[in-house]
């Protein structure tokens, strides 16, 4: 499982969930990935799974498919309750 983080530098609710992830890293559980990428230059991921904030989250599947977006997670805990 992979969960894509659509992060902004500038984007400070981007920052504080980034450092919670980032001192948290050991919770993540065997299995699931939580890769940030850049809100601003990654235009086709944007495009592809429809994200038009920063401080959004997009869980995908093995062959790179949607399975469920949200936003506003401020913590690994809650990114880890939306994971499917």
């Amino acid at each position: 499982k992979t969960v894509l983080f659509f992060h902004a530098d500038w984007c400070p609710s981007c920052r504080s969930a980034d450092s919670d992830i980032t001192a948290n890293q050991g919770d993540i559980p065997a299995g699931l990935t939580v890769q940030k990428v850049d809100y601003d230059s990654e235009t086709e991921l944007r495009q592809k799974f429809g994200v038009t904030t920063q401080h959004t989250f997009v869980e995908i599947d093995g062959e790179g498919e949607l399975v469920k977006k949200w936003s506003g997670s401020a913590t690994l805990d809650d990114i880890l309750a939306q994971v499917s």
